[in-house]
C-alpha cells in the first residue's frame, strides 16, 4: 500500500509563480471517465489521493464530481491550492466528506482583507474545529511581515511563534512553514549518486496525460514507468525500472539521473 498517490487532474494554472517549475507540457484537463479509470486501478493500493502535481485543481470544472467519485471509492482526498479561486468553488467542496485536508499557499494567494477569497478562508478557519477537515496554511517565505500579519488576522491573533516546520494553532488548523525548494530537472548539475527518497516507496504520481511516475516532483515524467490509460498500474509496478529505483533507495543509491540531480531528496537523507 502507498501512503498517498498524487493525481494531477490538470496541469493548467492561473498563476506564474517564480518558485514553480515552468510547465512545458500540453495544457490538459483530465476527464471524469479518465479519473474514474484511475480510481478503479489505484483503490487496492492506497487510501489517500492528492489532486495535484502541477496545475491548480480549483480550475477543473469537474472538481466537485471528482470528490463525489472519490467518496464512492472510499478514498480520502487532499487538496493543495494557490488560494486565488476559493470564491469560485462550489461551497459544498469545503464540507465534502471525501475532503480530509486542504492546504492553501498563503504566499501565492495574494489575499487582501477586503477580498472575497479572504472572507471565505476566514469562515473556513472559524468553523474548522467542528469539521472533519484539516486546514493547513502554507507559508514559504516566513520572513514576510505582511503575510504573517495576514495569517494572524485569519486566526484571530492567537499567539504563536513562527518557527519550526509545523505549528498547531488549534484542532484541525495548522500553519506549515518551509523554504522554497528547487524542482528537480535533468538540466541541473549532478549532486550525488548516494542517498534515499520516498519516491516510489510511499508515493506515486499520475500526471494529467496518464503517465505514472514514482516522484511527485517529476513534472515532465522523466521517471515514467508507463501510462495508466494504456497499461495496468500493477504491471507498471513490476517493471525493472521501478524495481531498480526503489531497490537502489534501500541501498542509499540513486540509480536514476533525475534523482542524482535532485536536491529536494536531501531532506530525507538525515
Amino acid at each position: 500500500m502507498f501512503k498517498r498517490i498524487y493525481i494531477e487532474i490538470t496541469n493548467v494554472c492561473n498563476l506564474n509563480c517564480d518558485f514553480c517549475l515552468k510547465n512545458t507540457r500540453h495544457p490538459r484537463m483530465m476527464s471524469r471517465n479518465e479519473f474514474n479509470h484511475i480510481l478503479d486501478q489505484i483503490k487496492p493500493i492506497t487510501n489517500h489521493i492528492y489532486l495535484h502535481v502541477q496545475g491548480e485543481p480549483f480550475l477543473h470544472p469537474n472538481l466537485i464530481d471528482f470528490l463525489d467519485d472519490s467518496y464512492n471509492y472510499g478514498l480520502k482526498v487532499h487538496l493543495v491550492t494557490n488560494g486565488t479561486l476559493l470564491s469560485k468553488a462550489n461551497p459544498r467542496l469545503f464540507t465534502h466528506p471525501a475532503l480530509v485536508q486542504l492546504s492553501i499557499s498563503i504566499h501565492s494567494a495574494q489575499m487582501k482583507k477586503d477580498d472575497l477569497n479572504y472572507a471565505i478562508l476566514k469562515e473556513i478557519v472559524r468553523n474548522v474545529e467542528k469539521s472533519s477537515l484539516s486546514l493547513f496554511l502554507r507559508l514559504w517565505t516566513y520572513n514576510d511581515e505582511y503575510l504573517i500579519q495576514l495569517i494572524n488576522s485569519l486566526i484571530d491573533d492567537i499567539p504563536i511563534q513562527f518557527e519550526g516546520k509545523r505549528i498547531k494553532v488549534k484542532n484541525n488548523l495548522y500553519i506549515d512553514l518551509d523554504k522554497e525548494f528547487i524542482w528537480p530537472s535533468l538540466d541541473h548539475p549532478t549532486h550525488s549518486t548516494n542517498g534515499t527518497c520516498h519516491a516510489g516507496t510511499i508515493m506515486l504520481a499520475i500526471l494529467s496525460n496518464g503517465e505514472i511516475t514514482p516522484c511527485c516532483l517529476d513534472a515532465n515524467a522523466d521517471l515514467s514507468i508507463g501510462n495508466i490509460f494504456e497499461e495496468n498500474i500493477i504491471d507498471c509496478l513490476n517493471k525493472q525500472r521501478y524495481l531498480n529505483l526503489i531497490n537502489g533507495f534501500k541501498k542509499r543509491q540513486c540509480v536514476e539521473t533525475l534523482c542524482q540531480k535532485c536536491t529536494y531528496r536531501l531532506r530525507f537523507n538525515k
